[in-house]
């Protein structure tokens, strides 16, 4: 039993030493794939540290050049965002964040279900968002899965 706590002990304090290093990954990470979504037709991308953001300005000065983990994606419609949802095969859908995998969800169907819509509009959620939790993966591959999720909703 008290090896055991020691290994517990460790492996907190190890989680704690690299927090920084793991926020540094997720906010680059998330950055540079809200970045890459915003260049490709048939979705819209919502991440503060984006110039088209109307929150840019606030986030890079309060933020200090980090806009988190989260941004959040429009396909158009329920049945594009369940698609494009559908066609990844490196993200995990869950509905917890902060996770070193990326995750996705479609919070209109889930954690939002029971809200009014009028609750739901004034968080920014609708029929066709999704929300990307990003992890520490690499960019490379992420950018990568979403780049043909993407590109597979105009295969309708």
């Amino acid at each position: 039993r008290l090896a055991h706590q020691g290994q517990d002990q460790n492996a907190q304090w190890f989680h704690q030493q690299a927090l920084g290093l793991r926020m540094e990954r997720v906010c680059n990470n998330a950055f540079r794939l809200a970045q890459a979504l915003e260049k490709l037709e048939g979705v819209s991308v919502n991440y503060p540290l984006l110039e088209s953001s109307p929150y840019h300005e606030l986030a890079e000065k309060q933020l200090s050049g980090k806009g988190g983990a989260i941004l959040t994606i429009r396909a158009g419609s329920k049945e594009r965002a369940y698609k494009l949802i559908n066609h990844l095969k490196y993200v995990k859908i869950a509905t917890n964040i902060g996770d070193v995998r990326t995750l996705v969800i479609h919070p209109a169907s889930t954690i939002y279900i029971h809200s009014t819509p009028e609750a739901m509009e004034e968080a920014g959620v609708y029929d066709d968002t999704i929300r990307i939790s990003v992890g520490i993966e690499d960019i490379k591959d992420l950018i990568k899965d979403f780049t043909e999720a993407v590109e597979s909703l105009g295969e309708e």
